[in-house]
């Protein structure tokens, strides 16, 4: 059950025109045939679509409905909403709502400033392994220790091309740590900068991560200090709205 679970998160990663059976069976670590009956089976209910043209797998109807059904419950989206907003407007440039799944940060909300050059390397649904970017960043450096190890281990089997050296993982965990705040200096893109904070609740466990990305000149000297100050005092309000509305994820 949990490689088909598995399987259908890397279906929700596709972009939009779907992915092929090799490219998902790449990423979920599954032989083609064995990756092949598991589609079969999850489109014979629903839950896959597979294009008859493209011959690519995207979700289908019953993943939208279980989508619509989640969306009723008042979750960390609908609380960060608002302040995610703010962020992009006294930024000018783009906000990101990020958290964990599995090995994985998922984008989960996205907020555009008026500045004319966007950075919209993400968008909501979107997954990048733990690491990889400054909102991924911040959700594996404030895991346990143990736990970034056990990630860091599974990830660099499965390399993402621009997936850090382990070496440099550990030292950008280790200054995420120290300064409280993850910077991503043009890992992805070498223009675009990314800078991010945790949002931890009342035990200190990180649940989800907020950012800004914008091109390298947007995040330098003391406008770098603004943002992150502007990205910190959202991220104590989300705590504390989540704390107020019963919210525990």
């Amino acid at each position: 059950m949990s490689r088909v679970l598995q399987l259908l998160k890397q279906v929700a990663a596709a972009p939009p025109r779907g992915a092929g059976l090799s490219d998902l069976a790449t990423a979920s670590g599954l032989p083609q045939p064995t990756a092949h009956r598991m589609l079969a089976a999850l489109q014979a209910e629903g839950f896959v679509y597979q294009d008859p043209a493209l011959r690519t797998y995207g979700l289908g109807r019953e993943a939208y409905v279980l989508g619509i059904a989640a969306a009723r419950r008042r979750g960390i989206r609908e609380f960060a909403e608002a302040g995610l907003q703010r962020i992009a407007t006294e930024t000018g440039d783009t906000a990101y709502l990020s958290m964990r799944s599995g090995d994985d940060a998922v984008c989960i909300d996205r907020k555009t400033g008026d500045f004319p050059i966007k950075i919209l390397t993400l968008e909501p649904g979107h997954r990048r392994p733990l690491g990889l970017g400054a909102g991924s960043l911040a959700l594996l450096a404030f895991q346990p220790a143990e736990e970034i190890d056990s990630i860091l281990g599974r990830n660099h089997a499965g390399l993402h091309p621009a997936y850090p050296s382990l070496d440099v993982l550990r030292e950008d965990i280790a200054t995420t740590l120290e300064k409280g705040y993850a910077l991503n200096p043009g890992r992805i893109i070498p223009e675009m900068v990314g800078v991010a904070v945790p949002v931890l609740d009342a035990q200190g466990t990180v649940i989800a991560a907020l950012s800004v990305a914008a091109i390298r000149s947007r995040l330098s000297g003391a406008n770098l200090k603004r943002v992150i100050g502007v990205l910190s005092r959202e991220a104590r309000q989300l705590r504390a709205d989540m704390q107020a509305g019963g919210t525990v994820y």
